[in-house]
């Protein structure tokens, strides 16, 4: 069976409708990412008043989890989808790849391939995106990933060594030998600056320089985490159809704001190119043949707690949502 973009199951819409709902904007990706930056500015000038202070903490971990949504910006400028005009998408999409520990090429043909075989874990088909790879899912995992020890391990272990020209095992996987010497140029940037980030801090003698631009991505994860790893935890495996293996969540406006609408991640995933200020509305559009959206975060996570301790007794229980009647996607295991 040849899997592509097609293979999935899609909802039915029509084309012009579709059409209108793909339209990119300078102006809304410029009010989205100006809105971003102005905010980790702001909550950073913050967490800096805050020194010296009982505040201290509390700034810093406001500070971080607004730096830490970075990673969903990094998710929608590498699709290409946040502004009409390329070289914007790409002028920011450096900045945010940056706060996130991100190289460009690898990530964007890593993510490509998530899309392609989205919770696939049948030979020869494999997402590389898989937030747990083994069954029962591993409560250790779970916790190192409110840190992002995995992602740093995988995404700075990348730029550090593709930048003296060593190409993992992981990148060799999904992009293309003619993207290396790109991959690598962008990885020795990155890694300039991280350096450069460092040395900044031992000449200030100041540990302020890498708590503020290198490890906010870590230590302010914890939201952004809890609604990434709702995404597909626990969901049935091996079924080209979105509204088996993703789900949509309910989020208060301002948790919105800061994810960038991915919490419409079935409808993200059935149509990557609708962009991000558009998937209010899509899903407005196509609800009756999608599953109930999740209430929110605490109704997402009550599921995915019940699936972990299920596993501990039976590592191949999952999920399975109930859908609307109609025709499913068609298995591939």
């Amino acid at each position: 069976m040849n899997i592509d973009m097609h293979a999935w199951h899609r909802v039915d819409i029509d084309r012009k409708m579709l059409k209108d709902f793909s339209t990119r904007s300078d102006a809304r990706g410029l009010v989205q990412a100006g809105g971003f930056f102005a905010l980790v500015a702001a909550t950073g000038a913050l967490a800096w008043a805050s020194l010296g202070t009982a505040w201290v903490i509390p700034a810093f971990l406001l500070y971080g989890t607004v730096f830490a949504f970075s990673e969903a910006a990094a998710h929608e400028l590498g699709h290409g989808t946040v502004f009409k005009t390329r070289w914007l998408n790409e002028a920011v999409y450096w900045a945010i790849c940056l706060m996130s520990w991100r190289e460009q090429v690898y990530s964007r043909w890593l993510h490509a391939k998530h899309h392609t075989y989205t919770h696939l874990t049948a030979a020869p088909y494999k997402d590389p995106e898989l937030a747990f790879k083994r069954r029962p899912h591993s409560y250790i995992k779970l916790m190192t990933d409110f840190v992002r020890v995995s992602h740093g391990v995988q995404f700075l272990g990348a730029v550090f060594l593709h930048s003296f020209g060593i190409i993992t095992k992981g990148a060799k996987e999904v992009v293309p030998e003619a993207e290396y010497k790109k991959m690598c140029d962008n990885s020795r940037v990155l890694l300039a600056c991280y350096v450069a980030v460092f040395v900044w801090a031992v000449l200030a003698h100041s540990w302020l320089p890498i708590v503020f631009l290198f490890l906010a991505r870590a230590y302010g994860t914890w939201l952004h985490e809890l609604c990434a790893l709702t995404q597909h935890t626990g969901l049935k495996e091996n079924v080209l159809d979105h509204r088996v293996s993703s789900r949509t969540v309910k989020l208060n406006p301002v948790v919105r704001l800061l994810y960038w609408n991915m919490n419409f991640h079935i409808e993200h995933h059935m149509f990557p190119s609708v962009p991000f200020h558009a998937l209010p509305r899509f899903h407005e559009a196509v609800a009756e043949q999608m599953p109930q959206p999740y209430g929110g975060l605490w109704s997402a996570w009550r599921e995915i707690l019940v699936i972990f301790a299920r596993q501990r007794r039976d590592p191949e229980y999952v999920v399975v949502r109930e859908l609307p009647v109609g025709k499913r996607g068609s298995a591939v295991a």
